[in-house]
């Protein structure tokens, strides 16, 4: 027994658990795509060591069994608590880390003066970032393929529309109104379909609707008896079989590296813009809006509490997300934010970032290639989440180079 390693401060044993499949019904930029793809079905992705990084590739197993077009597909829950199973809050990531996070009342924000975070307000209406698209909402549900079962890791497929996020959240809350708070090996389907979504068109200046693809989790049974009966059987076998192994003391943990995950959610759920700047969905003219409230307006400058000794709530969100693709940097010379080094390296970086993403849309080229003919072939688009201070020098020069290609300033 160790605390702190395999047990918590109370003697409880800690379960971690590693995520070493990823479901999406997304693709983030790659070859020649310069932008995220949206896509109508699951796709399943596995880990894969490449050089000095891990990155995901497609499952040809999972692959095989569920089909190329999968819409639908059983999984297993892991543990009776919802902010276990669907940990959510509001997060604003960057390429390298979560930058901010919260739960639409309080925040935690890293600053050059407490880069561990320190508490922030405001959180949810009335913040700036999350009116401008570098924050949104994000949902990670966590689960057991039931078709492919295995102990010691998990399954995630990560979500920022809002219709998902409500939508899995409710279907959590109304099993365990059957089961009696359980969720702990229930076997659910989730699925991927078309549903409408009200926007509002900026250029026509009137509301229209259009098609996104949301999730939902279901629970089916022939009639209502036999689905009460399927939940309440189902929860009752997993709860007996963990009394019987001694796991009723158990604190489940989730654990997922912040630096691995954040070049991942930056790149697929947060696209530049053309001019460069992070849009949220629906923030430009002619897209549905189902990540940003209509309500959601930039009410305030956020400022951090003036109890930094207090603590801040994180929305229950156990497992670390990386900040937002920082293309848009972050309100300069508040908070202390902008007057380190540090922030002037990440600013530089996203300058770089903005100018490889103008120039690969205006040459119509993959965003790969044109970092590597900026950098003179010394670094590469995956390097640029890794990259420290030491590397200011190149990364200036390249995105000096794309500036004068493009014939201006880049920011």
């Amino acid at each position: 027994m160790i605390i702190g390693v395999t047990h918590d401060p109370d003697g409880r044993v800690v379960q971690r658990l590693s995520v070493s499949t990823k479901v999406s019904i997304g693709l983030p930029p790659n070859g020649d795509r310069n932008h995220p793809t949206k896509l109508d079905h699951f796709v399943f992705l596995r880990k894969k060591k490449s050089a000095n990084r891990v990155e995901w590739e497609a499952d040809p197993e999972l692959t095989r069994h569920y089909g190329e077009q999968s819409r639908e597909l059983h999984i297993m829950l892991i543990d009776d608590h919802i902010e276990n199973v669907f940990p959510s809050s509001y997060a604003w990531w960057t390429a390298t880390e979560r930058k901010c996070w919260g739960d639409g009342v309080t925040a935690t924000r890293r600053t050059a003066e407490k880069p561990g975070g320190q508490p922030w307000t405001q959180c949810g209406t009335g913040c700036q970032e999350l009116a401008s698209g570098q924050c949104k909402p994000g949902g990670d549900l966590r689960f057991v393929l039931a078709d492919f079962p295995r102990l010691g890791s998990v399954c995630r497929i990560h979500t920022c529309s809002y219709r998902s996020i409500r939508q899995i959240h409710s279907a959590l809350q109304e099993i365990q109104t059957f089961t009696g708070g359980r969720l702990a090996g229930i076997t659910a389907k989730l699925t991927v379909r078309p549903e409408e979504a009200p926007y509002f068109d900026r250029k026509e200046k009137r509301k229209k609707t259009s098609s996104i693809r949301a999730l939902s989790l279901e629970v089916e049974g022939d009639d209502m008896r036999k689905l009460i009966a399927n939940l309440t059987e189902n929860a009752r076998l997993f709860a007996e079989t963990r009394k019987l192994l001694g796991s009723g003391g158990k604190v489940l943990e989730v654990v997922e590296d912040e630096q691995e995950q954040a070049p991942e959610v930056a790149a697929e759920f947060y696209p530049a813009s053309v001019n460069g700047s992070s849009a949220a969905e629906g923030a430009a003219a002619g897209s549905p809006s189902d990540t940003i409230p209509a309500a959601t307006a930039p009410q305030s400058t956020m400022k951090p509490s003036p109890t930094e000794n207090s603590s801040a709530r994180n929305g229950g969100n156990g497992s670390a997300k990386p900040p937002t693709d920082a293309l848009a940097s972050p309100p300069a010379n508040k908070n202390g934010n902008g007057s380190s080094g540090s922030s002037g390296f990440n600013q530089l970086r996203n300058e770089f970032l903005t100018a490889a993403r103008r120039v690969a849309t205006t040459r119509k080229q993959a965003i790969g290639e044109v970092v590597e003919w900026a950098s003179g072939g010394t670094f590469k688009y995956g390097d640029i989440g890794r990259m420290t201070e030491a590397d200011t020098p190149k990364l200036r020069a390249a995105t000096e180079l794309m500036a004068s290609a493009l014939g201006g300033p880049t920011h």
